[in-house]
């Protein structure tokens, strides 16, 4: 939807809520009228009418608790809690709505800058807020925060559990200003423990590279975000002045992120084909291709249980075009694609679902994940920090394989 609609739906709604008020007091003072008439009467079409009675309770609802509620009520929260019972409603935890100041903020964490603790949240599937990334240099990582923790409160305020706050409400109560503390309760190895954390400024790095031993090139792309793309193109030179003899992109623990981005590494990697495509409910359906020209060395990717959406998509190119080998354990399963559309009155934002993705063998990882082509679970419980072949059972796979011509 672009902003053109956006601002037309903008006006609908509040055309609507009006309408709403008037349209009660109209009946109230009309009558019972005949089909007829009351078409007449109508200064609005059947579609946006239907649309009007559909949500009069809506408005009744605002109006009792306005009158009657034995506390004065903020107006602001009720309209924030109404769109958020809205987008709850579908039972999609990528589709939520964001007020100006968590937008700004997911601004900054795309850009890569701002004040924090510095890490990676992501939501389990049994519904909990899991740390999937302790930052380098980070307050996290000072404090000793691990990733695998479960976050349970933030202050002493659950997270988990029908009561608890959102994920957007948690991961915002983590920021504040350099020099401030948070203390997060975490659930870790089946023990539960408080750790205190001073908020400073953190800097981002979405991606890293470096040259392993036996002239292997690594790239770890922690999210599709920020500086990914600029980094990873920056080692791609690198490794071309090098002459490296095979190459590990590791996007283990990877959420996903921006499909521009993924689609721009991608073509750097793959033959000429079709990277992805994704199909909107309508049928609308749009490809993304790489050209002929690519970094034609061994290529081995790693994935994990989450390595998510824009990682499931570069795997499943990877291995849709035969340009490589991907290790690992099967992926997370996140094969849809969403928007964000800014509202321009007072710059709030609403992140939806607005299609599905698929690779070139028609192939949708939505709940199924993308299956490796060589299975190797890791032994122990975290990914080390720094890569090394030799406490990475995974990357020495990768690396073996990548040495035997695969």
């Amino acid at each position: 939807m672009n902003n053109g609609n956006l601002r037309k739906l903008a006006l609908v709604w509040g055309a609507l809520m009006i309408a709403v008020i008037s349209s009660t007091a109209t009946l109230l003072v009309s009558g019972k009228l005949s089909r007829a008439e009351d078409e007449s009467k109508r200064w609005v079409s059947q579609t946006e009418y239907d649309t009007i009675q559909r949500y009069s309770r809506l408005d009744e609802v605002r109006q009792a608790l306005v009158k009657d509620y034995y506390k004065e009520v903020d107006e602001d929260a009720l309209v924030l809690g109404a769109i958020r019972g809205m987008t709850g409603s579908l039972n999609d935890p990528y589709t939520f709505y964001y007020t100006p100041e968590e937008l700004q903020r997911e601004n900054e964490d795309t850009e890569g800058v701002y004040f924090g603790i510095g890490t990676l949240l992501q939501n389990s599937e049994e519904g909990e807020i899991e740390l999937i990334r302790v930052f380098p240099n980070s307050p996290a990582e000072a404090a000793g925060l691990h990733v695998g923790d479960v976050i349970l409160a933030v202050d002493g305020e659950a997270v988990s559990g029908a009561d608890g706050l959102s994920y957007l409400d948690a991961v915002r109560r983590m920021r504040g200003g350099a020099g401030s503390e948070v203390t997060l309760t975490v659930r870790r190895d089946g023990e539960r423990m408080a750790i205190p954390v001073t908020r400073g400024e953190v800097k981002v790095s979405y991606a890293s590279y470096q040259v392993l031993p036996g002239d292997i090139g690594y790239i770890n792309i922690s999210q599709f975000t920020g500086d990914a793309s600029k980094v990873f193109h920056e080692a791609i030179d690198a490794f071309r002045a090098r002459g490296i003899s095979g190459l590990v992109i590791d996007v283990r623990n990877n959420p996903g992120g921006l499909l521009d981005q993924v689609v721009s590494i991608a073509d750097t990697l793959l033959p000429k084909g079709l990277i992805v495509y994704t199909l909107q409910r309508d049928g609308s359906r749009q490809d993304y291709y790489s050209g002929a020209d690519y970094y034609d060395v061994p290529l081995a990717v790693l994935v994990n249980n989450m390595s998510a959406s824009a990682s499931e998509i570069l795997a499943g190119a990877v291995q849709a075009l035969g340009r490589g080998t991907v290790v690992g354990v099967t992926t997370y399963g996140k094969g849809v694609v969403q928007s964000l559309q800014t509202f321009q009155a007072d710059n709030a934002g609403m992140q939806l679902t607005t299609a599905s993705y698929f690779d070139a063998l028609d192939r949708c990882p939505q709940e199924v994940g993308v299956k490796p082509d060589v299975e190797v679970a890791l032994e122990g419980t975290a990914l080390p920090l720094e890569p090394d072949p030799q406490s990475d059972n995974q990357l020495a796979e990768a690396i073996r394989l990548l040495g035997e011509g695969m």
